[in-house]
């Protein structure tokens, strides 16, 4: 029996033809006919089509067959299946899912386990898990197991220990560099007070460390800096260094020159201004006095 319904116009009479997710049998006083989605908009009836919109006078509309909802197609054939235990919900729950009916389709499989709790194919999509002989919800299975969610994800508390302690570590080596950083910083100062500071600090650390090699590494680096710096004074001529200084001077020309124009007599005399600048550069050395402290100066 078909589930679409005749609608005369005269009087209009209408029955819910919006909510159908299907196409309305739209019949003309003319005798042509139309499909599309039907509704009445005061004296007018507006249908949409595949395509377009049509707005026709309700005169003109002799009849509208509405097209069933998804509900009465799912009720016509409930009726038909009249399933009574677990496989016959299953297949109702299979019907629905292929007619993109997702509520239906989870009904009949919660169905289908009150008739048959150990139905494994119903379980199964409905989201259970068999553990330990029984059927638990993903939420059970991972909690029973140590798990622990995380940003939407089900870590193992091992895991999440491994991580904990990868950032740790982590964050100690960002530690360890920046404070032998720090220390070399300091040891690379003109200045031997700053160096010695540095290095002894960097000494120190490495104590707490347990760390010869470190130690003998701050060592390694004062000595460094220091003949450096010993160089840079014996190349400095009566303690001073070149600099090379570059200069550049910019200055806008005063006044602004200004043009009048007629652009090509197309139109009125327009005045332009044309500003000019005025750029200097200097580049040039000059020495200037240092102060290198080395570790053996009295």
């Amino acid at each position: 029996m078909s589930l679409r319904t005749p609608l005369l116009l005269v009087p209009l009479l209408w029955v819910g033809a919006a909510a159908s997710a299907h196409a309305d049998d739209v019949l003309l006083a003319n005798g042509n006919k139309l499909e599309g989605k039907a509704r009445r908009d005061g004296e007018f009836v507006v249908i949409e089509t595949a395509t377009g919109t049509m707005r026709l006078d309700a005169k003109d509309v002799k009849s509208i067959t509405v097209a069933p909802t998804k509900e009465d197609v799912y009720r016509e054939q409930l009726a038909k299946a009249a399933p009574k235990d677990a496989a016959g919900h299953v297949a109702m729950a299979d019907w629905a899912r292929d007619h993109g009916m997702p509520t239906f389709e989870t009904k009949h499989l919660k169905a289908a386990i009150d008739s048959d709790p150990d139905h494994a194919a119903a379980r199964a999509r409905l989201g259970f898990i068999r553990y330990e002989d029984r059927w638990v919800t993903d939420e059970e299975y991972h909690l029973a197991r140590g798990f622990v969610r995380v940003g939407g994800a089900w870590v193992s508390k091992d895991e999440i220990l491994r991580r904990e302690s990868e950032r740790r570590a982590k964050e100690m080596a960002a530690a360890h560099v920046k404070r032998i950083q720090a220390c070399i910083a300091k040891m690379s100062s003109p200045k031997r007070k700053v160096r010695m500071e540095g290095r002894v600090a960097l000494q120190e650390y490495a104590e707490t460390l347990g760390d010869p090699s470190l130690a003998q590494f701050a060592t390694q680096v004062a000595t460094y800096y220091n003949e450096s710096w010993r160089a840079v004074k014996a190349e400095s001529e009566g303690g001073t260094a070149t600099v090379d200084v570059r200069a550049t001077m910019t200055q806008l020309k005063r006044p602004i020159p200004t043009i009048e124009t007629s652009l090509g007599g197309f139109s009125t005399p327009v005045r332009i201004q044309l500003p000019e600048m005025s750029v200097v550069s200097i580049r040039t050395t000059v020495r200037v006095p240092i102060s290198i402290e080395l570790d053996d100066d009295e």
